[in-house]
């Protein structure tokens, strides 16, 4: 312990002695270190963090109904209800949970905010703890709308009467309601998705009076909109539960054939569920690959400090010569080394963190265009902390062991007299490094190229619609107590306003625009049709307006749009995409033909380009239109398009409902094109991230190959002055130079190739496919590299063909 403390004190003084060298080295590792703890603080969150503010959370499970192509659905009420009451031998709590916008009055003007619909047993499920006042009793599950109370989140209790405190027991209008407040949750705890903050939650028998919308809902077990989580009861494994659920699933198909045909129930853990399961695999996937990338910037910045250290062996081999010769064994020099390499290490690891908090501050001020509390809560808890210092030590041991080996091994008889001992093993090794730093960058750059290249491609994504010259808000009349009558006057009033404004083209609207939160499926019947084994027939469609299509320019292919004659009174009608037509009626006349639904048998009147709804990396998929009419709704996105600037349509939409309605909420008014932005957001993110990565990874392996070959000159200098005293040119001499340093560089720059290469059959997955971009990715950011070395080795280059004989021959 005695010698490893001398070891750490002498350290220290190095620290001091080399003010220059110290800086660079902290500063690139800090950089380096901080940035991986950064992501790795992201993938925590998202991944790896346990459910915040809950009990027990690895006992926590969500359940899903299945069906033929879809392997995570969600549940009806009904049907929640059966699995709550034939699952108490393997099951300590079902609960369930979902989405509800809140209209709530504060202050002059109502605004929507979102919130959830939970039964009352949401909360002793989870195992949470009311902040103040209480959560819902059992009592409060049955009674419709017998029981208006509500709990606020923390946030929402700042946000409506500024301390959480003096929330409990006040009383909010919320959705035409007067709701009772009798309790506010934790701050840590915002239930099953930690990354989205609701303000607050209502028991489930209150949503037929706040929605009345779902008039009927609570009834009807085809109505697939809630989600289940329950608990594991103690010493009940998951296996054992999966299979209690799966012989509850087929008791309730014995009951109910036709709701439950081809369909099955799925136990997936809180722990393994993310955001949502059928988003894991892409969450995992596209994690590994910024983590990867973020761990190859480390890795070259490693190689970088590795030379530093191998530079400064160099002036310390007179040093570890006397060392040797007085008796010190090898080992207690490279121990001795090792230390100051870890010393550098945990400060630069010190420095890191504070990049990090910066890098997390950033993050956590990202927000979704829409009127949802999105809160990806990154911090430096201790799980990020021990992953901190974890590679903190781990790069200190990379970039010290080589150097400390070369170091402890001089030729003791130059290196006693002062002779310059560069010697082949310590060149073979910083040839080494240049070839790891080339291979590595490349790799780097071309990933972090291809993201950037991905991003741009996502942009340019064939979408079907056109973003630019429209806007969009969603309203909501029902929340404000209007019936399915005063709805259609107050939106026919709202279209006529809107389109007597000069360069107002089109006034449409729909129940959830393509490519946002939010969307909804059925099951389908195609006359004729005989559906595969396993196959889906669950079909995603939009209610809209006659003239949306028209609003969201576009074009009809085939048929007609809606009209205003496609009333409730007339025969139901639907316009299909192309890819439904190329699934169900290939090479065959869609016009016509019937798609039965919900009971109800609808004739295909149009078809219409298959655009992207869910996401922008889907597969192209079926998707139907009906007229809002006919298949009712109250709540919509408005979509006004026009010849002017997009910011004035959002205000033309304000001002439109306004007039109509003062105290109706206009939800998230923006230009249509930021729409795209919640389903760009991960693109955007990873290449963002990805695109500094690299430009990092550039500059490091620039200064990197600079550093190296400059020290390499200076060991040279009286053979270059020799050289140029027999009558060597500038020009051989540089052509020497730069000769001895680009076979290292061209041998990386092939490595780093054929690793990209490799690299990207691994990230193909989670890019929006291939192209042009994607080939001259492979081929310019080579390139790039290639001309920054070049450049890093002819600027030492050029130095030693400048050299004076006379002051070369002299330099000991």
């Amino acid at each position: 312990m005695k010698t490893l403390l001398h070891d750490f004190r002498l350290a220290g003084r190095l620290l001091v002695k080399y003010p220059l060298f110290t800086t660079i080295v902290i500063l690139t590792m800090a950089v380096a270190i901080g940035l991986n703890t950064a992501v790795f603080s992201a993938v925590e969150a998202l991944l790896l963090r346990p459910l915040p503010g809950t009990a027990a959370p690895e006992r926590i499970v969500q359940v899903f109904r299945t069906a033929p192509g879809i392997p995570f659905g969600s549940s009806s009420v009904p049907h929640y209800l059966d699995v709550r009451e034939r699952t108490g031998d393997v099951l300590s709590g079902v609960a369930t949970w979902s989405f509800a916008p809140f209209n709530i009055s504060s202050g002059e003007r109502p605004q929507q905010l979102m919130g959830m619909v939970v039964s009352a047993n949401y909360f002793a499920t989870l195992g949470a703890r009311p902040a103040h006042g209480r959560f819902f009793v059992d009592e409060e599950d049955a009674g419709r709308g017998a029981h208006p109370v509500v709990v606020l989140s923390a946030t929402g209790a700042r946000t409506l009467f500024g301390d959480a405190r003096d929330a409990v027991g006040e009383e909010i209008f919320l959705n035409g309601r007067t709701m009772q407040v009798v309790g506010v949750a934790a701050p840590e705890f915002r239930g099953v998705l930690p990354v989205i903050d609701p303000v607050g939650w209502v028991p489930l028998m209150q949503m037929e009076a706040i929605m009345p919308e779902r008039a009927g809902a609570l009834d009807r077990r085809g109505n697939n909109f809630m989600n289940v989580v329950a608990r594991l009861r103690d010493g009940v494994s998951r296996e054992q539960a999966a299979a209690r659920l799966t012989a509850v699933n087929a008791e309730l198909a014995a009951l109910h054939p036709d709701d439950y045909a081809k369909s099955g129930m799925r136990l997936v853990l809180q722990s393994e569920a993310g955001i949502h399961p059928s988003f894991r695999s892409a969450q995992v996937g596209l994690s590994a690959v910024i983590m990867t990338v973020v761990g190859l910037l480390l890795l070259v910045a490693c190689v970088n400090v590795s030379n530093l250290f191998l530079a400064r062996a160099n002036d310390r081999a007179r040093e570890m010569a006397i060392r040797l010769a007085l008796g010190a064994s090898r080992a207690q020099l490279v121990r001795q080394l090792l230390v100051e390499s870890l010393v550098f290490s945990l400060l630069a690891g010190a420095a890191g963190l504070l990049v990090a908090s910066l890098a997390i501050g950033f993050a956590n001020q990202i927000s979704l265009p829409m009127a949802i509390s999105f809160r990806p809560d990154l911090r430096l808890n201790p799980t990020v902390l021990g992953f901190t210092f974890g590679v903190t030590v781990i790069a200190g041991v990379l970039f010290g062991l080589a150097p400390a080996l070369q170091a402890t091994r001089p030729s003791l008889v130059p290196a006693l007299k002062g002779e310059a001992a560069g010697g082949g093993g310590r060149s073979r090794v910083q040839r080494g490094l240049i070839v790891a730093q080339m291979a590595l960058s490349i790799i780097l750059l071309t990933c972090a190229g291809l993201f950037v290249s991905n991003l741009r491609a996502a942009t340019t994504l064939d979408v079907g619609f056109t973003l630019a010259g429209a806007a969009t808000a969603t309203v909501s009349p029902s929340l404000q107590g209007y019936d399915r009558a005063r709805t259609e006057r107050f939106y026919a009033s709202l279209f006529e306003r809107l389109r007597a404004e000069p360069g107002v083209r089109a006034v449409g609207m729909i129940d959830a625009l393509p490519l946002g939160i939010g969307s909804s499926d059925r099951l389908v019947e195609i006359p004729g049709y005989v559906a595969a084994e396993g196959e889906g027939m669950h079909i995603h469609y939009g209610r809209i307006s006659p003239d949306y299509f028209a609003a969201m320019d576009t074009p009809i292919r085939r048929g007609r749009a809606f009209t205003a004659q496609d009333d409730s009174a007339a025969v139901p009608v639907v316009v299909v995409n192309e890819r439904f037509v190329e699934r169900f009626w290939p090479g065959t006349e869609p016009l016509g033909r019937t798609v039965r639904t919900a009971g109800r048998d609808f004739t295909v009147v149009g078809v219409v380009p298959t655009g992207k709804y869910m996401s922008l990396g889907e597969e192209p998929r079926a998707f139907m239109f009906f007229p809002q009419a006919q298949y009712w709704t109250s709540a919509m996105q408005m979509v006004v398009r026009g010849d002017r600037d997009p910011q004035e349509l959002v205000r033309l939409l304000r001002e439109g409902v306004a007039a109509l309605d003062p105290q109706l909420p206009v939800v998230s008014p923006q230009p249509l094109a930021a729409q795209l932005g919640t389903a760009l957001l991960p693109a955007r993110l990873a290449g963002g991230a990805l695109g500094l990565f690299g430009a990092l990874g550039l500059l490091l392996a620039g200064v990197g190959i600079y550093g190296v070959m400059a020290h390499s000159v200076g060991q040279r200098t009286r053979e270059i002055g020799i050289r140029i005293a027999l009558g060597a040119t500038s020009q051989r001499v540089v052509r020497l130079v730069m000769g001895q340093g680009l076979r290292q560089v061209l041998l990386g720059s092939v490595i780093g190739i054929a690793g990209a290469a490799a690299s990207f059959t691994l990230i193909r997955g989670v890019l929006y496919g291939t192209g042009p971009t994607t080939v001259a990715t492979f081929v310019v950011a080579p390139l790039v590299l290639l001309a920054v070395a070049t450049l890093a080795l002819f600027v030492p280059a050029r130095r030693a063909a400048r050299l004076d004989p006379q002051v070369a021959l002299r330099h000991d």
